[in-house]
């Protein structure tokens, strides 16, 4: 069977008259340079003024503050052991008990709002390490290869020292690749984020009774790149300290931890607040007024908005609505933006090509035009660090003085904005009273306390000193006169330049420093696809340490070293050293026994420095969060005075203590639609008045760690945005859209029937050389292999891509105009590599990126790659507003994704809720919504805004009940077809009959129903029946 490959070519010729998505920025909102030349009195150190906002540590205090720990509003930050770890093994097939979520329908309380979705995210965020836990505890000896839950295993691992830094006491530890069984390209692997959860455990337990957890700390690659590498990490508990034990360490493949970690904490301190515009998210009330800050001053400069007006006449009442329709605007986002305006809860949804930044930024503009001097700033956030840079490119053009939070910019423009580099430009001295000068100068004492406590587990080349042994009571002072008399007998009186301790234990001492053997595993790479700035995203969504060491970790540094231990007796046992060690002369141990009680010495010595450097870690950590605090309280000096500030979504619950310092009143989510609802809830600081959510639930969705997580019953992926707009919550619709070709935008009249054209997207010449087609499908059989960094790459579809884009350059199309996307780096790369290599094209640079890297960006020309040839798949997505097609070709085998341990959910559908049914409050009566608690998926996307949403709900439906039906395993699937004489199926399944079965795909079989089904119905809808369905539907 041939195996092909679909390209497709999307055009548009940029319009002359520059009518476009977002024109005339500069004009439109004024002519000061976005980003100005810093004059020599910028790059002075000046010492402003600060002033002190207590609020800060309050936040901090009430955050870590100590309460029942049963109650989930007080459970830790960090999983605990008993959550991920069973040392019974006898709870790995009991289903985990989670309240379903509600997404029809208000819910109980602003608790039980609060609880659902903090318990679902902690599930979605620990069960990943959780099953890898359970499935090496299944197979203590797997390699990576063999493990169905893609859990990566190292092993060989040893402690090796502590870095003092101010965000922890960091372990650096090396280990082994023997089990992963590759090379690791660690530039581009997305192994060992900094932020990722880890379990470990001592090889010699491997996980029976004993599991411990931990965090990536830092990855520097220099560490990583080293035989054997090296890692930093924080313990979570008790750090540990004996460079002779040997630990295995896992890392689960899926999810991150640290991203949800700020946010767990952010709904914790939500619980204990006001949560502004809670009866509008909780309650669903759709009576929404205008925030307090616009109701006491209604009247607003609109000169941005009309240019040429006099301002008179742009000095309005903005609560009765536009004067005229601004030219810049169509009618639709005219409504949006009055919407945004002066709606205290404001839902903007725009499909793709309709300008929804573009409507942002003309708010934004507004907004800022008409702050006071005294108004604290607008806080504006986005998904990713792409799409946040975009933004605040925009809002440059008339807000230069903007700051963003979080380091991870690949703009260099927006970069000199971050908030690291305006502190390294303005100098500012903490405020009087901060914590932050008393908090370093503890953790400056505890260093030299730690170093010193730890300093007798760095004896290089010599055995231990008898002195520390007795220093911490390891022996009495009365065995350390034996050994001081027995050490004079042998040296005349005279021990200077002999230890002790050596002339006692003489030849029975073995050399016990650790060597791991340089592994070479060939040329063999680890499969990988991430770009390494696709990884830097990934890992700046997180932003677990400060910009100044984001790689590596800085502070002092004790390196352990401990070349001797005592030699091994056979048939001695621990109980009989012990006895031994009882002698209060040493000298009476037999020989034997001295190899024996030297490593028992060492042991002890080992626990009693863990116990004395248990408290003193406990205060470290204190006094790190302490000094964070300090930094933060001279940090509202630096953001106090913007008016425009951005951050990820991530970075909103991150500094969440320090945002809410500021009292914000305005907070604006980009991308909306595809962030999940708790990252959105923590945005509801106690100051806020007016929350504006801007994006589209018709194109991308929140992701979840857990693919179980996602859908019915729990829908963690559903956004608050979403399940707004679905129970017709009011929002405005973005309708003209202004970027792709009629015929394209056609081939989305299903989803987005009321989406109209533009003028300007008529008046587009062809593409040269196309003979006037502007669309343009490719269908070749080119095989797919792989580079040496397994990445996938398709040599012949690059060469056609190559000559193709040469056959455009030269019919008149500047390079710049053309963008070819792909998937896969490899692929990237060799396109690039070809085209530099063409005599015409020579050392020329060109728009070659992967799909994910082009987010949010558009080109004239668009050159689309499918590249894989041997896998199943027959779609149409988005990305990003431009629309592609997957071509179908011939199916490979895949690994089952059936996890050893299965993960089972047991919900509590009612357990919550006041009633069986919910009612919402609505403007009026033809207005509320009726919902069962056990609404199907079905039901609930039928219930949106549009009706066309119904053709998008069969085939969501269809694919997930598919998706369901292959995770079911064999007991699920015979409970699931019963005989019919069931009394609980008899009454669903009367009329149906029994045809055929079909595989499942695991072996098992499912059976196929036909007769009249009759979905579950709702009031005032119409019942639609199918001839055949399964018993899944029900």
């Amino acid at each position: 069977m041939s195996k092909k490959t679909t390209t497709r070519l999307i055009a548009k010729e940029e319009c002359r008259d520059r009518d476009e998505l977002n024109p005339h920025f500069s004009e439109r909102f004024g002519r000061k340079r976005a980003f100005q030349e810093p004059d020599k009195r910028s790059q002075t150190t000046v010492h402003p003024t600060t002033s002190l906002n207590l609020s800060i540590r309050q936040y901090v205090k009430a955050a870590n503050a100590i309460g029942d720990p049963s109650h989930w509003t007080n459970l830790f930050e960090y999983p605990l052991v008993s959550e991920i770890f069973d040392e019974a093994c006898t709870k790995h097939d009991e289903p985990v008990e989670l309240d379903s979520n509600i997404v029809v329908g208000p819910y109980a309380s602003n608790e039980d709002y609060l609880e659902r979705h903090y318990r679902l995210l902690r599930e979605d965020a620990i069960a990943p390490l959780r099953d890898a836990v359970s499935e090496i505890q299944a197979q203590p000896h797997m390699l990576e290869c063999d493990s169905q839950n893609d859990v990566l295993i190292y092993e060989k691992a040893f402690v090796k020292g502590y870095t003092f830094s101010r965000s922890g006491l960091a372990a650096r530890l090396t280990f082994s690749l023997r089990r992963v069984g590759k090379q690791i390209n660690w530039q581009q692997s997305p192994r060992l984020r900094t932020g990722t959860i880890l379990a470990l455990s001592p090889a010699k337990n491997n996980f029976r009774t004993v599991c411990r957890v931990a965090v990536v700390a830092a990855r520097p690659i220099k560490g990583l790149l080293e035989n054997p590498p090296s890692i930093d990490i924080f313990f979570v508990d008790t750090p540990e300290i004996d460079s002779q034990e040997e630990w295995i360490i896992l890392e689960p493949r899926q999810g991150f931890f640290e991203g949800h970690r700020h946010v767990l904490k952010g709904l914790q301190m939500l619980a204990r607040e006001s949560f502004p515009l809670a009866e509008h998210i909780v309650g669903l009330d759709r009576n929404i007024q205008a925030p307090a800050y616009v109701q006491n001053q209604p009247f607003r400069d609109l000169t941005s908005l009309y240019p040429n007006a006099a301002i008179e006449t742009t000095y309005i009442n903005i609560l009765t609505g536009l004067p005229d329709l601004p030219e810049a605007l169509d009618p639709s986002q005219s409504q949006a933006l009055h919407r945004m305006l002066t709606t205290a809860l404001a839902v903007i949804q725009g499909p793709p090509g309709t300008g929804k930044t573009y409507t942002s930024i003309m708010a934004v503009h507004i907004m800022v035009q008409n702050m006071k001097e005294s108004d604290p700033p607008i806080l504006i956030a986005a998904h990713t660090n792409h799409a946040l840079d975009q933004l605040l490119r925009h809002i440059a053009i008339f807000e230069p003085d903007f700051i963003r939070l979080g380091g991870m910019s690949t703009d260099t423009e927006i970069k000199t904005r971050t908030l690291y580099e305006i502190r390294q430009t303005i100098k500012r001295n903490s405020p009087f009273g901060s914590l932050r000068a008393a908090a370093l100068a503890g953790l400056r004492k505890l260093t030299k306390d730690m170093t010193a406590i730890l300093t007798c587990l760095v004896s290089g080349k010599e055995l231990l000193s008898a002195s520390i042994l007795e220093h911490h009571d390891i022996i009495t002072y009365e065995q350390y006169q034996s050994l001081v008399r027995g050490a004079n007998e042998w040296f005349s009186a005279d021990t200077s330049g002999h230890d002790i301790l050596a002339i006692w234990l003489g030849d029975e001492k073995v050399e016990a420093e650790i060597r791991i053997a340089p592994e070479d595993f060939g040329i063999e790479f680890e499969e990988l696809d991430l770009e390494f700035e696709q990884l830097k995203e990934i890992e700046a969504e997180s932003n677990i340490i400060d910009d100044e060491d984001y790689e590596t970790l800085q502070g002092d540094r004790i390196d352990f070293s401990e070349k001797w231990t005592g030699r091994k007796a056979v048939g001695i046992t621990e109980a009989a050293v012990i006895t031994e060690l009882k002698k209060r002369d040493l000298y009476d141990i037999p020989i034997e026994y001295r190899g024996p009680a030297y490593t028992h010495l060492q042991q002890r010595l080992k626990d009693a420095v863990r116990v004395k450097l248990r408290e003193k870690a406990f205060r470290y950590k204190s006094l790190c969060e302490e000094a964070k605090v300090g930094r933060w309280e001279t940090d509202y000096n630096y953001l106090k005075s913007a008016k425009i500030i951005g951050m990820t979504t991530s970075g909103l619950a991150k500094y969440r203590g320090l945002l809410q310092s500021l009292s914000p009143k305005v907070v604006l989510i980009e991308e909306a639609a595809e962030t999940i609802e708790p990252y959105v809830s923590v945005a509801c600081f106690d100051s806020l008045e007016q929350l504006i959510l801007v994006g589209d639930h018709q194109q991308l969705r929140g992701h979840c760690n857990l693919p179980d997580l996602q859908e019915e019953p729990f829908y963690l992926g559903v956004s608050m945005f979403e399940r707004l707009v679905r129970n017709k919550v009011d929002f405005s619709q973005l309708k003209r859209q202004r970027r792709m070709l009629p015929e394209i935008c056609r081939a989305l009249g299903p989803i987005y029937p009321q989406l109209e054209d533009h003028p300007s997207v008529l008046e587009r010449l062809p593409v040269p050389g196309m003979g006037n087609t502007n669309t343009f499908f490719f269908t070749h059989k080119g095989r797919e292999t792989s580079d040496n960094l397994m990445s996938k790459v398709n040599h012949e579809e690059a060469e056609m891509v190559a000559h193709f884009f040469h056959y455009l350059y030269q019919n008149g199309t500047d390079r710049e105009k053309i963008t070819v996307l792909t998937f896969y780096n490899g692929q990237r790369k060799l396109i690039s590599r070809l085209l530099r290599k063409h005599p015409s094209m020579a050392g020329q640079q060109f728009k070659v990126v992967t799909v994910d890297s082009y987010q949010g960006e558009e080109n004239d020309i668009l050159c689309y790659l499918e590249c894989k040839s041997d896998c199943e798949c027959q779609a149409v997505n988005q990305i990003e507003n431009q629309p592609i097609s997957y071509a179908k070709a011939t199916s490979r085998s895949l690994k089952p994704e059936r996890p050893l341990r299965p993960r089972q959910y047991a919900t509590a559908w009612s357990s919550r809720l006041p009633d069986s049914s919910l009612q919402s409050r609505g403007k009026g009566d033809n207005d509320r919504i009726q919902s069962s608690s056990k609404q199907s998926f079905r039901d609930y996307i039928e219930g949106g805004y549009d009706k066309s949403d119904q053709a998008i709900a069969e085939s969501a439906h269809k694919h997930a009940v598919e998706a369901k039906l292959q995770r079911l395993d064999a007991e699920n699937a015979a409970a699931l077809f019963s005989p019919s004489d069931d009394s609980l199926l008899a009454g669903e399944i009367k009329g149906m009959k029994l045809v055929r079965t079909k595989d499942d795909g695991r072996g098992g079989k499912r059976g196929v129903w036909t007769g009249t089904y009759t979905p579950p119905q709702r009031e005032n809808t119409v019942s639609e029946k199918k001839e055949e369905a399964s018993l899944i539907d029900l």
